[in-house]
């Protein structure tokens, strides 16, 4: 879409004013607001013809303009400019998610607490295997009389443990055939491809050690379960019942997040820079008044993801897109030296 430079300063300084005071902004408030302002029938005229445009929208026959979303996206893929970071910020970032001695699948997580406590917004965090997990090692290590720790290692560092209490523990022999069976049937294999169905086939496998083993094999299950439900975490999502409109909408929003295939499909459409999906151009009602900014980040060659906010389309694009963009990049930087660790 082709704008004159007027209309294209009308749109910046009604974006901008809606986003700081929430009110409609009329002729009279762009005549102080632009350089060299023409008259307010100009200005009225060029407002008519944004709202033509589907850029700007008139609440009533006798108020001001106020952006819609498609105004909102033109603002922002053309006209906004990110403020400069403060420094205080970026100390902040660096000092919050450096030098974290937790597994990398943490450090997003992590990240995204700090987005949101800069923000106020609720924040969302996004890790994409390149390589999908596999089972690297199983280990049941004894920590009392009738205590077992059973420890799932995956092939990208990533650690699980549930701890089972048994009568007079394992027996040698079946112990035995609980790791033949782990290393025929377990080892190297895809953690989602550890379903319910296939736990049960090797519990059948295991023939009269079946029901002795049953509650080891099943933690197993509990453990992959547990890592392929870290791919999306939202964190302060408290702040997103005093964003919307009603309860109910923000409990709407966090099933979306949790059901993980809507948000990561809405977040491969940021492309590598930092960036805005606007709600309502996706096919998820509920997001029609609220914008997902998100920047990628990535680790060397098996991780991949995304960090950003969820927000209503009101808000200060110029002060929070640089707050995820730099965060996104110390990610970067911090999962690809996580990685290099873990390998070594």
């Amino acid at each position: 879409m082709e704008l004159t430079p007027r209309k294209q300063a009308v749109l910046k300084a009604i974006v901008k004013a809606y986003i700081e005071t929430g009110e409609p902004i009329g002729s009279k408030n762009l005549t102080a607001m632009l350089e060299n302002a023409p008259s307010s029938a100009t200005l009225r005229n060029e407002m008519s013809e944004l709202c033509e445009l589907g850029l700007l929208h008139q609440p009533h026959t006798s108020a001001g303009r106020i952006p819609t979303s498609l105004g909102y996206r033109f603002y922002v893929d053309n006209l906004f400019e990110k403020a400069k970071l403060d420094f205080e910020i970026s100390e902040f970032i660096d000092n919050s998610i450096s030098n974290l001695g937790c597994e990398a699948e943490e450090i997003p997580n992590i990240a995204a607490q700090v987005l949101s406590k800069l923000t106020g917004l609720p924040a969302i965090a996004c890790l994409i295997n390149e390589k999908p997990p596999r089972v690297k090692r199983i280990e049941l290590l004894p920590i009392g009389r009738s205590s077992l720790m059973l420890l799932l290692i995956t092939s990208d560092g990533r650690t699980r443990n549930r701890v089972l209490r048994t009568a007079s523990g394992l027996g040698s022999t079946a112990l035995t055939d609980f790791e033949e069976l782990i290393n025929r049937r377990i080892i190297g294999k895809e953690i989602s491809k550890l379903t319910k169905a296939y736990m049960q086939s090797v519990i059948a496998e295991a023939g009269i050690n079946s029901l002795t083993l049953m509650p080891f094999l099943s933690a197993i299950f509990e453990a992959a379960l547990e890592i392929e439900e870290t791919d999306v975490t939202i964190k302060g999502e408290n702040a997103l019942y005093n964003i919307c409109a009603d309860e109910s909408t923000a409990r709407k929003i966090i099933n979306l997040i949790k059901q993980r295939d809507p948000i990561i499909s809405i977040l491969e459409n940021i492309g590598d820079n930092v960036g805005a999906v606007f709600g309502a151009d996706t096919s998820y009602t509920e997001l029609r008044y609220d914008t997902v900014i998100a920047a990628k980040f990535n680790g060397f060659d098996k991780y991949r993801g995304y960090i950003g906010v969820i927000g209503p389309n009101r808000m200060s694009y110029e002060q929070i897109m640089p707050v995820i963009e730099y965060t996104a990049e110390r990610l970067s930087h911090i999962m690809t030296e996580a990685q290099k660790d873990m390998e070594d």
